[in-house]
């Protein structure tokens, strides 16, 4: 036996015939619904597939009408009407399909009142029995979960759940997939009819008074669409039904619904699609003249961006003639920019877009990259992301050769930078804020519907492939949830240099196969002064917001509030995603350390405090850092404690090798006391303080040794500083060498009063050292004074250096370090890092440490007792 053939139909595609409604987010732009030419369009629909043809205009049936006067036989009429709930205005929106003409002017008068119209629309079905050769009619919801008038949740006439509940009662066909939404939204809309059970559906008639239709009432008819309004995706969403006959027929189409057999297949889309479809209206609206010719008032495009809109809507129309007009206008406005720099007077935005755009449509590269990309949303999204990627570099450019000192130019140049990006993008901010407008609707649907939400983590960070402690810990992050196969991804951002060189890494290799890891191309690269080898990435806005939504993404985690952090936030933001950030470095201290200027390191805390109060839960790195954010402002946050320890396999006592040092030219290390620091060589670890406490320390004890593991812009300074005293360089460390290297000194010293944390202070305890921290910063938390390491006085060279000289006695030295090899064992975490990959449950089970923002003040753990401020108090008995 056969299986019966399928059909496929569009149902949900519009023309110029819809009329204009406020919830479309092409009205922001003073545009019609549609420019689709109604016959043409039902040639595009055949000849991708479809095999019956409709329109759902808006409150219309003109345009399936002119389809009906062509001559078109296996077209039927439908519409998609903008229907009421009487009790508090809000509209919803009911495709009816298959009707005649007479009852669509019926139906339409019905619209007013949705009970009225689900009543007449039964009443309708119900006679078909005694007309069996007449057309069968079916109607259904569409795009149940977003607003037909896109009013913000809470004002008067809002689509709320219960509108929802009532439309689930009223109709027994539902639109699970649309071409325009975003694949969770049509995910959740899909699971939301699946979960429908008898016991629900009597509990929602009890609720609402509305009693269920039909013997199986939660068996839903699902169908799909693309909602095509530019033309662009016709027939890229429908959907699928059986049949018996030879052809189809719109009753086929209408029993397949009745008996649930129809499935919704074909592209999702999102704030991408409708700001494309925007875009296209922009354009078919210029190209047809607007008001000029009769039609309505269009926002006008400049000659430059309607000719790049041509590139991806109509390539073959542009001539050898305009191909030249291009050219030579792309030169006129770039002797005009140039000369307008020489005279030193700012370019204006329109120049500057101008110029980019020219410049983008004649480049012969990028338009044979364009000319192989087949999808039309894909080109117009190439085209714009080309052009404000282009523009953010020039302006990113003229910041880098501004003069430090005209301070007024550069915020100019910022501020331009800033609007253009927004003008630029402006049709798909628009779209992403409508789609995400519903945010609260959607999780009352997810919670009333028993339909979880699928996590995804993405972990955005400046720093990936830098040596620092931020990049070591974003990389366990990443290999700690991996290996607990959570969902979740990180994202980066690299020049294509820096691609070819950090790339090849197998980890990262695989990392990118799965889908674990994604680096955008930076639009450029601008050093950071006074910090060497520090570089500000910008990444490309449009193509992370659309990469996140294309993911799924539930949370943002930023890792960093550099460039790349600030625009992961921006993007979450519009996208309204649940955001977090880590406080891992004390950037603003690094401020003053470099430049010596307090007024700049107001200024960066300032800046700081405003960028996590953006956030919706913070993260730190221990207890110290979040007293400090309360002191310096940030009290309206939740805050929780990172859980992270240390590999105690990775660093361990039985790494230890006696004679290693000798390859650094340290022959006699029997004799000596190795007082290793490990970390980045530069000004805000305080290494200045350590200079001088071992110059102190050494011109008493001769037999003390100072072993510098790491690199940076410090260490010519700390050479000169040292001249003259023995001290080894070893340059950078990693893997197997630097667990050898700790595991074979004899204590750890870390004078940073900075650090928000330290890997260093704690891998160097479990490698069995003692460790000596200052009373400032997180390292203080992981030690315990007086039993695992000392505390000095911050900054107080004479009292590290007391605290070294306790050091140089060997039995208080191994009973320490024996002490801090438990304490490392002792307090394991087997899951790390669940404040950042399952905060709810870290959350719930108390954690580490949840700091309820307005707290006055913040503990430390029990466990650790923080250093004191005086050396001789806090050793006494160590001192004798």
């Amino acid at each position: 036996m056969t299986n019966p053939p399928i059909g496929k139909i569009d149902f949900h595609i519009h023309s110029y015939a819809s009329n204009v409604t406020s919830y479309y987010a092409a009205n922001k732009f003073a545009l019609p619904e549609s420019f689709s030419d109604p016959v043409a369009t039902y040639h595009v629909l055949k000849a991708r597939g479809m095999s019956l043809v409709t329109l759902t205009d808006h409150n219309s049936i003109d345009g399936v009408r002119e389809m009906l006067d062509a001559g078109f036989e296996d077209v039927f009429i439908s519409s998609e009407l903008t229907t009421t709930f009487p009790e508090d205005g809000c509209n919803i929106h009911v495709t009816v399909a298959n009707v005649t003409e007479a009852q669509f002017a019926e139906l339409d008068q019905l619209r007013g009142n949705v009970y009225d119209l689900v009543a007449r629309l039964d009443e309708l079905i119900a006679a078909e029995a005694g007309q069996p050769n007449g057309n069968k009619i079916a109607y259904f919801m569409t795009h149940p979960l977003m607003s037909a008038q896109n009013r913000p949740a809470g004002r008067e006439g809002s689509l709320r759940l219960e509108h929802i509940e009532r439309a689930l009662l009223l109709c027994n066909c539902i639109e699970v997939r649309n071409g325009t939404r975003s694949e969770s939204i049509n995910d959740l809309t899909l699971r939301m009819v699946e979960s429908l059970d008898r016991p629900m559906i009597e509990r929602l008639a009890n609720q609402h008074g509305i009693a269920p239709k039909g013997d199986t009432p939660w068996l839903k008819g699902m169908v799909g669409g693309s909602d095509d309004h530019s033309g662009i995706n016709q027939g890229r969403t429908w959907t699928e039904f059986r049949y018996d006959g030879a052809r189809p027929t719109a009753n086929d189409l209408i029993e397949s619904i009745r008996r649930r057999e129809t499935r919704a297949v074909g592209a999702h889309g999102g704030p991408v699609t409708l700001g494309n479809a925007v875009l296209k209206l922009l354009y078919d609206g210029q190209m047809s003249g607007g008001a000029a010719s009769g039609g309505p008032k269009t926002f006008k495009m400049g000659a430059s961006v309607s000719m790049l809109l041509q590139l991806a809507f109509d390539p073959k129309s542009a001539s050898v003639k305009d191909r030249l007009l291009v050219r030579l206008r792309w030169l006129q406005n770039k002797a005009a920019v140039k000369l307008a720099a020489r005279r030193g007077s700012q370019v204006s935005f329109e120049q500057m877009l101008t110029q980019q755009a020219y410049a983008l449509l004649g480049d012969a590269k990028f338009r044979r990259e364009l000319d192989a990309v087949t999808e039309t949303d894909d080109k117009i999204f190439s085209v714009i992301s080309n052009v404000l990627n282009r523009m953010f570099a020039s302006y990113v450019e003229s910041l880098r050769r501004a003069s430090s000192l005209d301070v007024v130019r550069t915020i100019k140049e910022v501020v331009a930078m800033v609007t253009s990006n927004v003008f630029v993008s402006l049709p798909y901010f628009v779209c992403y804020s409508q789609q995400h407008a519903e945010k609260g609707l959607v999780n009352k649907v997810r919670e009333t519907f028993n339909v979880p939400r699928r996590e995804k983590l993405v972990l955005v960070t400046d720093t990936l492939f830098d040596v620092n402690g931020v990049a070591k810990t974003v990389w366990k992050i990443a290999r700690e949830a991996r290996d607990r196969d959570l969902d979740f991804l990180v994202v980066a951002c690299l020049s294509p240099a820096e691609q070819a060189k950090y790339c090849d890494d197998p980890e990262v290799q695989t990392l990118l196969a799965e889908g674990h890891l994604k680096i955008f191309d930076s639009i450029v690269n601008l050093g950071v002064p006074e910090y060497e080898d520090l570089q500000a990435r910008f990444p490309p806005l449009l193509e992370l917001m659309q990469f996140l939504q294309d993911q799924g993404a539930t949370k943002v985690q930023i890792s960093t509030p550099g460039t790349v952090g600030a625009t992961g936030l921006i993007a979450a933001k519009i996208l309204q995603l649940e955001t977090s950030s880590t406080f891992h470095t004390n950037f603003p201290e690094y401020v003053e350390r470099y430049t010596k200027d307090i007024a700049l390191e107001a200024i960066a805390w300032q800046a700081a405090v405003m960028f996590y109060r953006w956030v919706d839960e913070l993260v730190v790195p221990s207890h110290w850092v979040g007293r400090l954010l309360r002191d310096r402002g940030l009290r309206d946050q939740d805050m929780l404690v990172l859980d992270r320890w240390v590999d105690p396999d990775k660093f361990h006592p039985q790494h230890r090798r006696i004679g290693y040092w000798s390859k650094f030219g340290i022959d006699n290390e029997a004799e000596l006391v190795k007082f290793v620091y490990v970390g980045r060589l530069g000004v805000e670890k305080d290494l200045a303080t350590l200079a001088q406490a071992y110059r102190e320390l050494h011109s008493k004890h001769e037999n003390a040794h100072l072993i510098l593991v790491g690199g940076g812009p410090y260490r010519a300074e700390l050479e000169g500083m040292l001249a003259g005293v023995p001290v080894t360089f070893t340059g950078f460390l990693s893997g197997a060498e630097l667990s050898t290297a700790l595991a074979s000194a004899d204590v750890k010293v870390f004078p940073s009063t900075t650090d928000t944390w330290g890997n260093a202070p704690l891998e160097a305890q479990a490698s069995g050292l003692p460790v000596i921290v200052t009373d400032q910063g997180g390292p203080q938390e992981l030690v315990d004074v007086g039993v695992t390491g000392l505390c000095a006085k911050g900054g107080v060279a004479e009292s590290l250096r007391s605290a070294m000289e306790v050091l140089l006695d060997r039995a208080k030295r191994e009973h320490m370090g024996r002490a801090a090899r438990r304490f490392v064992e002792e307090h394991q975490i087997d899951a790390p890092f669940s404040a950042i990959l399952d905060a709810n449950a870290y959350r719930q089970r108390g954690g580490a440490g949840w700091l309820a923002p307005r707290a006055a003040s913040v503990a430390a753990p029990a466990t650790v007792r923080p250093g004191s401020p005086r050396i001789e108090e806090a050793y006494a008995d160590l001192l004798g």
